[in-house]
């Protein structure tokens, strides 16, 4: 009776364990998540960590290989911050040289580091790379998510509860820390699904079961993918520009924009001259706050004499947001604003 007991409950917590595996439990997630009242501020980055942040994330958005061994050094940077910027950077680069470099890492920090998950992705996400290092094809693009999910150790449900619950507390006020492991999960594949789609695979978004629009920064690396670079920059200007209000997931918007350059920088220049030819009709600062942000995020000193001569505007809010812009610009003193 004893053994047959025994069996039973062994039987039963291998069906339990295989059932959270899958995510047919409730939501788990893989790593701690602590909310901000509970954690630890960072200090604040000086002007040359902030631009060290900023060569380290444009490095990866652009991907450029050239700049890996300038990305594994900033994994010895004592901010937080910068190291997680520098592992997404590794991640999307595929930079196979640097996987001893994160496993280093992961074994200095305390097994709740918030930079742990970040590690385990940045891994997760080198390894799919290396599986199919271009995702040209459905079959293809279904290798290398699969490998990526199975690396990083979540399953599709499991990515559903976890954005599911980050989104339900984050707009019910019980939770301001950073994305759960799953939701960072779901991102990746996003922008791996992005990749794909550019290379002509118009299913991409659909190929591996994932529901991107549980989360807004993966729905926004979906929604951009599908216009052209003009489009994208048009919209965003636009939608910025038109903002009462300046939420937490806009500055995603704002770092999507600023991604775009040069190009970025000159449509926001013509927008801000437009708002102050037609005051009338932008009469709320936000707008400005936003376009002015954004241009601190791109860096382009160019921009400097229009954003002055919003420095004495009847709105003392935009003269606020205008000379708090200036004071970065004048620095040479970019800003990371979010990581998509």
């Amino acid at each position: 009776m004893k053994i047959k007991i025994l069996c039973l409950l062994l039987g039963l917590g291998a069906v339990a364990l295989v059932a959270d595996r899958l995510g047919l439990g409730p939501y788990r997630p893989r790593f701690p998540v602590t909310s901000g009242g509970h954690r630890e501020p960072p200090s604040v980055l000086t002007r040359e960590q902030s631009n060290l942040m900023a060569d380290i994330y444009a490095i990866g958005v652009h991907r450029d290989r050239s700049q890996i061994a300038k990305v594994r050094a900033a994994l010895q940077e004592d901010h937080p911050a910068i190291v997680k910027v520098a592992l997404k950077a590794l991640g999307r680069l595929g930079a196979t040289e640097a996987v001893e470099d994160i496993h280093a890492l992961q074994r200095r920090l305390t097994a709740n580091s918030e930079i742990q998950p970040v590690a385990a992705l940045a891994l997760a996400r080198i390894e799919a790379e290396r599986t199919v290092s271009l995702a040209s094809d459905r079959e293809r693009l279904q290798k290398k998510v699969g490998r990526f999910l199975g690396v990083a150790a979540v399953s599709v449900n499991q990515i559903h509860k976890g954005a599911s619950w980050y989104a339900s507390e984050r707009q019910a006020g019980r939770y301001d820390g950073p994305p759960p492991f799953e939701v960072r999960v779901l991102r990746g594949a996003a922008e791996i699904a992005e990749e794909a789609y550019q290379k002509g695979v118009q299913d991409a978004f659909t190929v591996a079961g994932l529901d991107f629009s549980r989360d807004y920064p993966a729905q926004l690396k979906v929604k951009l993918s599908q216009m052209s670079r003009q489009q994208r920059i048009e919209w965003l200007v636009e939608s910025l520009s038109q903002k009462r209000v300046l939420r937490a997931e806009n500055y995603y918007d704002l770092q999507a924009l600023a991604d775009e350059g040069e190009s970025a920088s000159k449509a926001i220049i013509a927008k801000l001259r437009e708002m102050k030819a037609h005051r009338d009709q932008y009469p709320h600062h936000i707008g400005f706050s936003a376009l002015f942000d954004t241009l601190i995020a791109i860096g382009d000193p160019n921009t400097v004499p229009v954003v002055r001569s919003f420095s004495k505007d009847g709105d003392a809010w935009v003269g606020y947001y205008a000379d708090q812009a200036l004071g970065y610009l004048e620095k040479n003193w970019r800003k990371v604003w979010a990581d998509l």
